[in-house]
């Protein structure tokens, strides 16, 4: 049905009811609850007399709303009526239908679940049509009826029963969630925000708070999610991992803007800028830029027969332990002789100097690496620490300095073919304890936070050290091995004789 079609039948049936000779009023009221039931455009349009949504696009997505309501994450283009529709009108609806329910808006912090909150309240309060359609659920002077009505302690509507929770509270997501609570409707709407995915620390906050919250539900509890994305790896994509079905519109399908004019959308991306135009109006942090990494290149293994790798080990320091700074990043890296880069291990935490020396000389006395690459920026008191130490402990190895002058962007795109081309094997696990003494499997940090959140990533420490293996300077001294040395380990290993034979590094230009 068209959204003309729709508006005709509603006609009809508003015709049809005033034709009533014999109570004229309650037939009409009766019909106009019905429809309110059968169309959440009607209530939308017609009864809240939002005139702004009489298009067929906000149509569509009231009878898709209206057919499957529930358990959904809804990720829609800003300005496009995903709050009025899926928070607004179908909440109202829900609390006129049954006014025992109980039901709670989380947003990242409260002040903003409290303007979701006001919209309803004063709906509730000034609606004329709204009160006469159900005397028996809405006070006619609420401010003044009412057990509770405030955006501090909700509202609460006449019903039979006598719960704690009220008929719709407000609360933060991140900021004091309410204790002892048990809700039939739990709807999250933007409880992830551009600041909240300011640092994974800080995304790993709010997914914990959600998790948290999904205890004030009831069994078998309603759950409604509303947002934008702002990083590939917020919280919205570990609802999806686990499973929560996402209807995603942006403003643009096949070329064409599905709402406003091309101009205004032209307009919009001129002003808000590419980052904030694809996480906004195209639902996507990394939509405006073509470029960046592909889950399906990842490759994995399981670190092992070490023996026919050249080790290499790559340390990018940072010389801070504030929350904000960069990480220090190490990587220890095998080259095959199948011109595959095999990671090893890796690190990525905030380490002083005494620390990033003590684990620097744990890597290398446990690989024995054939070099050791470390970048020169301020890098003059690491070397003389290190020197230090090695003079202390009797222990020594070489240091060769790097820099570059190539833009950091340009050079993690050099690693693109050869994840491309599969070459990169990452640990299928690589589990640390980090400076918050907390366990993080860096295999996955590495993945989730730079690897597929590039080029919008919060943190490309990891990701700017690895693509070092392409630099001017470590490139050619990263030699692979001989393949036919390679294959002798092999076969002596497996109980084969190939005789004498001498290990070599191969050069392939000698």
């Amino acid at each position: 049905m068209t959204r003309r079609e729709h508006k005709k039948w509603i006609k009809l049936v508003l015709d049809d009811a005033r034709a009533d000779k014999m109570n004229p009023e309650e037939t009409l009221r009766l019909a106009m609850r019905e429809l309110v039931r059968k169309s959440l455009f009607y209530l939308l349009v017609y009864i809240l007399k939002r005139k702004d949504a009489d298009r067929d696009w906000v149509f569509d997505r009231c009878q898709e709303v209206q057919k499957d309501p529930d358990g959904y994450l809804d990720i829609w283009a800003r300005e496009h009526y995903k709050s009025t529709i899926l928070n607004f009108t179908l909440t109202i609806r829900d609390i006129v239908y049954n006014p025992e329910i109980k039901a709670v808006i989380y947003s990242f912090n409260r002040p903003t679940a409290k303007r979701f909150l006001r919209q309803i309240k004063v709906e509730l309060e000034s609606n004329a049509t709204l009160k006469w359609l159900y005397p028996e659920v809405l006070y006619n002077d609420p401010k003044k009826e009412a057990l509770r009505w405030s955006e501090d302690a909700g509202l609460v509507v006449k019903r039979t029963g006598n719960p704690k929770e009220a008929t719709l509270e407000a609360y933060g997501l991140v900021d004091g969630q309410p204790t002892s609570t048990h809700y039939d409707l739990l709807i999250y709407d933007d409880v992830v925000t551009k600041e909240s995915v300011t640092n994974p620390e800080m995304i790993d906050k709010v997914t914990y708070a959600w998790e948290m919250s999904l205890n004030t539900g009831s069994d078998g509890c309603i759950k409604r999610y509303i947002g934008t994305r702002y990083h590939y790896a917020d919280t919205y994509k570990v609802m999806m991992d686990r499973g929560i079905p996402i209807r995603m519109y942006p403003c643009i399908k096949d070329g064409k803007s599905v709402l406003f004019s091309e101009e205004y959308i032209a307009d919009k991306k001129q002003l808000l800028g590419s980052y904030t135009f694809a996480c906004q109006m195209m639902c996507d942090p990394k939509e405006e830029s073509s470029i960046g990494f592909r889950e399906e290149w990842l490759r994995y293994w399981n670190p092992r027969r070490l023996e026919t790798l050249n080790i290499y080990i790559i340390v990018d320091p940072a010389n801070t332990k504030r929350k904000q700074s960069d990480y220090t990043s190490i990587w220890v890296i095998g080259l095959g002789s199948d011109k595959a880069y095999y990671v090893l291990t890796m690190i990525r935490d905030k380490m002083s100097l005494t620390e990033r020396s003590r684990v620097l000389f744990s890597l290398h006395q446990q690989y024995q690496p054939l070099q050791t690459f470390y970048e020169q920026y301020g890098m003059q008191s690491d070397i003389e620490h290190i020197r230090y130490v090695q003079e202390n402990v009797n222990y020594r190895f070489g240091i060769t300095p790097f820099g570059g002058r190539m833009a950091k962007e340009d050079r993690i795109l050099t690693l693109v073919p050869i994840f491309e081309g599969e070459r990169i094997y990452l640990p299928t696990t690589c589990v640390r304890q980090n400076y918050e003494m907390r366990q993080e499997d860096l295999t996955q940090v590495f993945i989730r936070d730079e690897y597929l959140a590039f080029p919008f990533c919060q943190h490309d420490d990891m990701i700017d050290a690895l693509a070092r293996i392409t630099d001017d300077v470590i490139g050619p001294m990263m030699i692979f091995p001989d393949p036919i040395l390679v294959m002798s380990v092999i076969e002596e290993s497996m109980g084969f004789s190939s005789g004498p034979r001498m290990m070599k590094d191969y050069d392939p230009l000698g």
